[in-house]
């Protein structure tokens, strides 16, 4: 199955083989970035939670600073003077006396002025020593006796420190306190004070200041397993039982967050937190957050399947350029196209490949050259073994009639012919010195001098010091031979040829000039560039220029001035006078 795949796969167009490749590593980036989005939420989560313990901490807080209060203004009742004094006076005086009935007043006013003290309270009582008792309802209009014989000896059992106390079937909240005489420090009780609490009242203002949290805070309040407070149905089914902290529920299908929580008088706060909302503001931040990276990644490779099909657009088009030079061998031309300026691997492949179909191209031709080269040496070794000997016996013998004859003319032709023979077939060197190659152009000259007569003129300027010079085999005698058929037999005037030689830039160059009507100078260049097709002349300057750079260099060679009723070849060789070369 594996190989069956990776077949396919291999067997894939680039195209879609590129876009497969990006499409999983787009894949597996937007995998790792939804597994990396957990990290944060799942750390939101926690801070979430965090934050409600610190809420329901700062929430405690709040209940325990107003029960606070309440102790607070219960020790400023039973320090108040006036209080004091009058407990005093009707602790001390008859019942009858004035004094008696003035300090009872003056009880009641201290404790309707105390009732305005207290804004998360029910009531206030306070009986006397004797039996007498003084009730505030606070918002109500009637309060029973709360003050028991009990609570009384309880408030007496603490020594004047506040006490607690809890209606577990009503769970109503008192705070209970004893009352004694402070003049002198006889701590003599005259008094005990009860004071129930608005817990309802307290809490209420509490979860309104807590207005932040966007929704009403449903929490319930315990002292042990009696419910204090409960702002609704659904946290009061919440067990108080369990460690402090925060526990993720469900209720109704709803997702919520219940925090549990101890404050230091022991009782247990019980939170819900409704965290349907927050969990949807999550998920569509995730789902916002997962549509982005989808949309993105699909234009990324909308936009990266058009990038690489415009750069394999360019391929294609190699593409068709091979199976064209496959088809037919026509190189591609050297010509302006718009992969000649591009500096990346697109453009060097298009030149490279251009300049591979014009090397081949060259290369083919030449060595078809070659070959013609070698067929036509191989004739004319096949000519040249015409018996020699025949042709050199022959010519001697024309030769020896007509010095019988006196005929100067043909015996001189003749005689030249002959060392013109032998010279170029008896000779098996490639490369000769000048002064023997140029005795040959001299012997053709001598020949075509009886030929023409006064119309040709041969001037020849080569120092001594240059014939020891190498030069290829039958070189000087060609480009003669092509001067006499171009300008002597076209012009009607004298052709005059001349010959010399020079010394340039370290170098030996060898000059073939006449006065015909001229030729291109740049035909070596078209010739090798195949702009023009080689025959006669062409053939012979080509090969001649190919000779010279075989035996040498491709610094050498043949080069062509020319102009109307001139024309000037110059042969460049290596200065070889001082030694022999190979």
């Amino acid at each position: 199955m594996a190989k069956k795949l990776a077949d396919r796969f291999r067997n894939l167009r680039l195209l879609p083989k590129f876009l497969l490749i990006l499409a999983l590593a787009m894949a597996l980036v937007c995998t790792s970035t939804f597994a990396a989005l957990r990290i944060p939420y799942a750390a939101y989560d926690e801070q979430l939670y965090r934050s409600c313990m610190q809420m329901m901490a700062v929430f405690a807080g709040h209940i325990q600073d107003g029960l606070a209060e309440i102790e607070e203004l219960s020790f400023r009742i039973l320090a108040d003077n006036v209080l004091q004094e009058s407990l005093t006076t009707m602790a001390d005086k008859p019942v009858t006396t004035a004094s008696w009935g003035a300090a009872k007043n003056a009880v009641g006013d201290r404790m309707a002025y105390f009732s305005m003290w207290f804004s998360h309270a029910r009531s206030l009582q306070l009986e006397t020593a004797d039996g007498q008792d003084f009730t505030q309802g606070f918002g109500q209009t009637s309060v029973a006796h709360e003050i028991s014989e009990e609570r009384i000896a309880l408030a007496h059992g603490s020594n004047g420190r506040e006490v607690w106390l809890l209606e577990e079937k009503s769970a109503r909240l008192f705070l209970l306190r004893e009352i004694r005489e402070v003049h002198h420090l006889s701590l003599r009780p005259l008094a005990t004070i009860l004071i129930e609490m608005d817990l309802n009242g307290l809490v209420e203002t509490q979860r309104q200041n807590m207005h932040w949290l966007n929704s009403p805070l449903s929490c319930a309040i315990y002292s042990g397993d009696v419910c204090l407070y409960s702002s609704d149905e659904r946290v009061r089914g919440l067990s108080p039982a369990g460690e402090d902290g925060y526990q993720k529920i469900s209720q109704d299908g709803q997702a919520a967050l219940c925090v549990r929580f101890t404050a230091d008088n022991g009782w247990r706060y019980v939170t819900l937190v409704d965290y349907g909302a927050i969990e949807s503001t999550v998920r569509a931040a995730e789902r916002i957050t997962m549509g982005v990276i989808v949309t993105a990644s699909l234009l990324a490779l909308v936009l990266s399947a058009w990038m690489i099909a415009s750069l394999l657009k360019h391929l294609k088009i190699l593409l068709h350029k091979f199976d064209a030079f496959a088809a037919d061998g026509v190189p591609v031309p050297e010509a302006p196209n718009p992969y000649q300026s591009r500096k990346d691997e697109i453009g060097q492949l298009h030149r490279h490949f251009d300049r591979m179909t014009r090397e081949y191209d060259r290369i083919t031709r030449e060595n078809a050259e070659k070959q013609q080269l070698l067929q036509e040496k191989q004739m004319q070794q096949l000519r040249a073994q015409v018996r020699p000997h025949f042709l050199y016996n022959t010519l001697e013998s024309i030769y020896c009639l007509a010095i019988g004859s006196e005929d100067k003319r043909i015996a001189t032709m003749t005689n030249a012919l002959g060392k013109m023979l032998r010279a170029s077939l008896n000779d098996k060197r490639d490369v000769v010195t000048v002064g023997e190659d140029l005795q040959i152009a001299r012997e053709y000259l001598h020949i075509q001098l009886l030929r023409y007569g006064d119309r040709l003129r041969v001037e020849e300027e080569i120092a001594e010091s240059f014939l020891s010079c190498q030069i290829p085999a039958m070189t000087i005698q060609p480009l003669v031979e092509n001067a006499v058929h171009h300008a002597a037999e076209e012009m009607l005037e004298i052709c005059t040829i001349r010959l010399g030689a020079r010394e340039v830039e370290g170098d030996v160059e060898i000059l073939v000039e006449d006065n015909g009507p001229g030729m291109d100078e740049d035909i070596l260049e078209k010739l090798e560039s195949g702009a023009i097709k080689p025959e006669g002349l062409g053939i012979g300057m080509r090969n001649i220029h190919r000779r010279v750079q075989y035996a040498f260099s491709s610094q050498y060679g043949l080069r062509v001035k020319s102009a109307p009723g001139y024309t000037q070849i110059i042969i460049r060789l290596p200065d070889t006078r001082g030694g022999i070369r190979g």
